[in-house]
Order: C-alpha cells, then structure tokens, then sequence
C-alpha cells in the first residue's frame, strides 16, 4: 500500500491545488488543460519536466507512522549520515519530506522522495500489471470473511486437483499420531448444540480419515495456568467438551478452521503429548516431523503473540490492498511496483517466525496456511500465495518437467519456504546439494528463539533424520552426524562464523561443544558452498560423541574432536565490534612473526579473526588451519579456527580466522611454514 499523503501528492500533480515548492509557477505553466478546455498530457506538466521538488511529509513523526502502516515508499527508507545532503535545505521548504516525479512516454513514471538522511525511487507500473497472476484489490475487513475462505478453498481446490509435485510430496494417509483432537460441530446449522471435543488414540481414528497440525506459541504465561495434557487432566479431556470452555482463543480457532476446511481431527503438541511424562515426551517428540509431514495441512497462527491471540484479525484493506493510483489526467490506473512485494515485509515481522521448532513443522508440512495479522498466507510444494496475491507470488518448476529434475535427491528433502531465497546450486553432486540444504537451513533456524535452549538440537533433529534419509539413497554409508554438523564436510563448515555486528551469546548451560553452531544464539552463517576445488588442510583422527540418549541427532552431553593440522598463534588488533584484524601469526615455537600478503589491499583481502561473543575476544590465540578454497571476490582464502588453550592439549573454539593469497600456491606456501599438530577441542 502507499500512504494517503505519497497517493495524494501523486494524484494531485500538474492540478491546481499542487505547486511545487520552488514557487515560479504561472497560470500557463502550471494549467494542464489548453484554452480550448482539453487535458494536457501530464508529460507536459512544466514542475515534471523540469524535475521540481513537491512537499510530501511535514513532519519525521508523520513519516514514521506511514512506514509503520507499510507504505512501501516509507518503509525500509535508506537512512544514512550524509553531510552534503543537508545543503539541500529540506526545512527551508517547511518538509521533512520532498519528492520528485518523472513522467515521459519513453520511461517509466518514477517518484524520488527525499529527506536530508537519504532518498528512494519506486516506478510505477499499470495497475492491473503483474507477472504470474493478477493482484486482488479488493479485500474483506477480516481474515474471517466469506471472501477470505473463498480464497483459501480456490488454493486448497488447486493443490489438491492440479499439483501432482504436491502429490508426489504428499503423506501416508493411514498414518494417525498416537493422539488427536476430534472436533465435532452440529450438522445442523441451526442447532444450538455448542461445537465440542474430546482426546481420542490415533489408531481409533477411521480408516481414511485426514487430520490438521497446530503451528503456534504458547507464549510466557505460567504453565499451571494452561490447559494441557497431564496425567491428572487425561479423563476430562477424554470427555467431549465445549470448545469455547477455557481454552485459548488460538486453540479455538484452530479447532474451527479445522471444522470449516472438512477435517475433523486436530493434532496441537501440548494437549496430544503428556507434558508431565518425560518418556512421553521424549518418545513423541521423536515422531513430531512424521505428525507434520502426513497431515492434510498446518494452521500457523503466524501474528499470535501467544495462545491467547487467535488466528482471526479486523483489518483496514486500504492498509493491505495495493493502492492504485490516478495520475491527474492519465486514462488507466498506476500502482508502486514495489507492491509486488510489499507482503514480504509484514511475513518477515510476525512472531510466529521467531520461534526455533516452527521451522521444522514448516518445512515438514505438505501445506501451511498462515493466518496473518494483514492477510493470510498459503504455502505450498508448488505455489506460494496471499490475499493480495491468490494466484501466487512464488510459483515453481511445472510437474511435468524431466522426470530427472524430480529425482534429485535434494527434490525429496522439503519443500521451499515463503519468503526463502532459493539455494543456488554451485554442483550437480547430489550429496553436496543436500549437505548446502542443510546448511543454509541451519543458518536460518540460528537465529530463532527457543523457550527450552536445551531444545537447539532437538527442535531440528526430524530435518537431521531427512538428510541422513536422503543421504543414504545417494551413497550407502554412516553419515556421522556430529552436534549439527555432518562429517562428510565436517572441515568446510567447522568454520562457521557469527555475522559482523550481530550479537551472540552462549546459553547458561551446557548443549553442545564449543565448536557446534548449536552452542550458540545468534544470527550464524555456516558454510553452504561446497567447491570442488576445496583443500583440506586438517584431517579429523576421532570425534568422540557421547548422548544423553540413543538418538545421535537430539542432545550431547559432551563431545571432543581431535584434529590434526597446522597451527600457529595469532595476535589481534580490536577493529569492529566482534572482527578483529589479525596483526601477526608465528610459529608455536617460534617468536619470530610471518607476514599474511593478502590479495590485494581491500579489508576484505586483510587476515581477520571474528568472535563468537564478546566474553572470547582475545589479543592472543592459537589457530588451526582447516580449508583453502577460492575468494569469492579474487585470490584464495584460508580458514581456521580461534582457539584458546583450556587444558594439556585440550581447546575450545573462540571463533574463526582467515587469511589471504593472490594465488593458491602462495597461500599453500605460507599455511605449510606452521607444524602440524594435534589439537583436541571440546
């Protein structure tokens, strides 16, 4: 949407009631209408021709509160500290805000607003013009509406009727969870009967029968004070009850789009596994990627801020809905292109994405509908959609391309996410493109929020089970996973790395060895490129693994690896908030310093060193060298690990070092002048 004041300044050019601010206009040279009485093309329009500036916000205040809205010119404005910018003398004009707007049969209309702290430009294009489908203006005030379902049974009719990638995708139909909800409404639409329901075993359930999975957050709410599945609560939840009695008006909700999408069982984690029983727990949790992978669908109640916030919300459609815009005499409608997109930014911000074990469950669904705080969402293996956008934002690859493409290996994993880049594939070998999946997946779950940190690796071990299912089709062997990491490229992504100036910090207690990304909160980057021309420069000799049960992919009590490679000590030099530039490196026996000659003299060529939290900067470290592979900009880079001696032999990580080569020979030349050594680290 755009603002009223970026719609009406638009609309209002080349009228009247619109002059532009440097105030040299004349009846003639403002007048888009000839003497004769007939509109002259808006192109004619001297303040347009002559790129003049016109006032937009009066006020920051004012143009805070559009960005807030989501005006797609207002929002994500490139602020930045700019001296020069402020000569242009923006409160001079009595504006926080002016715009500019180019309009000529050869180009495309543009609006350029500007501030004294930045500047954007958004084309506008036809209305009605949009690649892939049509964009829905006209929306419902609610996501509860007759029109909203309209729309969400058109994609539930498509998928079902027309995705054979969906079919394929699609799960075992006699699977049924241990436990589900029944929920029964009156076939009568009449009846006063309240709507009910009750626990039932999953094995009871008809043969055939389909059932929907609940994606939610319980929220901080003092767990005594929440309905769930206890053993003292199993009998009464075994009666039928009225589903509006007590419970959360999120789990009511769910319960009735269940009902009104004909399904008529309902799988939500705590009241369907026994949350006073840690074998119960443990037992099911195992199984939580089979529930979500053979439901019919998952309800996500993506703007709930806990179990009270429901997955129905009053909206304001001009708020949503694309704005069209006449331009003062022009015949069609124009919008903002960057509306093609503007559903993005309000998916990016809902809550629900937050939390750590929502990745799996939507990963593993064949189908989820997000019921938003703006509009609701479909996602799909073969379309992805909104309200604004019912016939798809996102579509893929048709079903009936080379049956080859859907025999990758990497086709079986999971299906691709709203709002997710698309990995690309640097490799036609299969077991790398599932080993990047992993990857860069785990990048994306890093930055999420668990209200159990002892979950980290729990909360992904169903995706753990996949790529170790999809490995094994594409090569026979053991597929060690170690703490989040496989070994197949255990060195590659050893030196996953903390993004520059994004906090991190380490959980109170222990869930994984210091060289685990899983021992870690924080926005992490792991290593999803896999070059063929990657040089080892260290070998694994053991990973000792210890669990606190049988399941390798859930919680470690304590692991060490012991590496063999070169290593050396390192002095740094503080240079930004957790990088640090690498002033030196020498041998361990040794105080004489050996330079790094990096690629070229750019920051990015220089030896640096990033830390994983603020507690492990250090002036001093040891590094062992783990790969050399091409930079992605010129030259070769090394990459190694920070260590800090803990014990006789014995380190944990600190964070990562590179360094930089014009050539692989001289970068292999100054890794080799350092000894080899063996390196435990725990």
């Amino acid at each position: 949407m755009l603002c009223n004041i970026c719609k009406d300044s638009l609309e209002s050019i080349g009228k009247f009631t619109q002059n532009c601010l440097y105030k040299l206009h004349t009846k003639k040279t403002s007048d888009t209408s000839n003497s004769s009485g007939n509109t002259r093309p808006l192109k004619d329009c001297w303040c347009v021709y002559d790129n003049h500036r016109y006032g937009h916000h009066r006020d920051e205040d004012s143009f805070i509160r559009s960005a807030q809205q989501g005006c797609v010119m207002c929002s994500d404005f490139p602020f930045y500290d700019d001296q020069t910018r402020q000569s242009i003398g923006f409160k001079d004009f009595g504006f926080f805000s002016t715009f500019k707007f180019s309009f000529d049969r050869d180009i495309i209309p543009c609006m350029t607003v500007d501030t004294s702290r930045g500047s954007k430009t958004i084309e506008l294009v036809p209305a009605k013009l949009l690649s892939g489908g049509l964009l829905n203006f006209n929306l419902s005030g609610s996501t509860n509406s007759a029109q909203t379902w309209s729309i969400i049974s058109y994609w539930i009719r498509m998928c079902s009727q027309f995705h054979d990638r969906c079919k394929l995708k699609a799960g075992n139909n006699a699977y049924k969870p241990t436990r589900l909800l029944e929920i029964n409404y009156s076939k009568d639409s009449y009846s006063s009967e309240l709507p009910t329901f009750r626990l039932v075993n999953g094995e009871d359930c008809p043969q055939g029968s389909s059932y929907a999975t609940l994606s939610y957050r319980w929220g901080d709410k003092p767990l005594e004070r929440t309905i769930r599945l206890l053993k003292h609560t199993f009998t009464w939840l075994e009666m039928p009850n009225t589903i509006n009695f007590n419970l959360p008006k999120t789990i009511q909700d769910a319960m009735y789009i269940t009902h009104r999408l004909g399904i008529q069982y309902l799988w939500i984690d705590r009241l369907c596994i026994y949350q006073d029983s840690m074998e119960d727990w443990h037992r099911e949790a195992g199984t939580v990627q089979d529930v979500y992978r053979n439901a019919s669908f998952c309800i996500s109640a993506l703007s709930a801020e806990d179990d009270e916030g429901g997955c129905f919300f009053d909206r304001d459609p001009s708020l949503v809905a694309p704005t069209p815009i006449r331009l003062h005499g022009e015949r069609r409608s124009y919008r903002a292109e960057l509306e093609d997109m503007a559903w993005s930014t309000a998916f990016h911000n809902e809550p629900l994405l937050q939390r750590g074990w929502v990745l799996q469950e939507r990963l593993m669904s064949p189908r989820t509908i997000y019921f938003g705080r703006k509009q609701v969402y479909w996602e799909c293996a073969e379309c992805h959609a909104c309200e604004t956008h019912p016939r798809g934002f996102g579509k893929f690859a048709p079903s009936d391309e080379p049956r080859k493409k859907q025999d990758d290996a990497d086709f079986w994993l999971w299906k691709q996410l709203i709002a997710i880049p698309a990995l690309p594939h640097t490799t036609t070998d299969p077991q790398a493109r599932i080993l990047a999946n992993w990857s860069a997946t785990m990048s994306l779950y890093s930055n999420t929020k668990l209200t159990v940190s002892a979950d980290k690796l729990v909360a992904v071990s169903g995706l753990a089970k996949d790529v170790r299912r999809a490995l094994k089709d594409v090569n026979l062997g053991r597929h060690r996973y170690l703490a989040g990491l496989w070994e197949e490229v255990l060195m590659q992504t050893l030196v996953w790395y903390v993004r520059v100036g994004s906090p991190a910090h380490r959980p109170t207690r222990h869930r994984a060895p210091s060289w685990s990304w899983a021992s870690l909160d924080g926005h992490l980057i792991i290593p999803d490129t896999f070059l063929e021309d990657t040089t080892e420069l260290s070998t694994l000799l053991s990973a000792d693994m210890e669990f606190l049960s049988k399941d390798d992919t859930r919680e470690v009590k304590s692991a060490t690896l012991t590496l063999y490679g070169p290593t050396c000590l390192v002095t740094t030099q503080a240079s930004s908030y957790n990088q640090y530039a690498a002033r030196s490196f020498r041998r361990l026996d040794s105080n004489f310093s050996i330079e790094c000659n990096g690629a070229d003299d750019s920051w990015l060529s220089k030896p640096t060193v990033i830390f994983d939290t603020i507690d492990d900067f250090r002036n001093e470290l040891v590094c062992i060298w783990l790969v050399a592979q091409p930079a992605s900009l010129a030259g070769w880079q090394a990459s190694g690990l920070a260590l800090q001696c803990v014990g006789l032999n014995m380190y944990r990580r600190l964070g990562t070092v590179s360094c930089y080569h014009s050539t692989q020979a001289r970068l292999e030349q100054f890794v080799d002048i350092f000894p080899r050594t063996e390196v435990k680290i725990i």
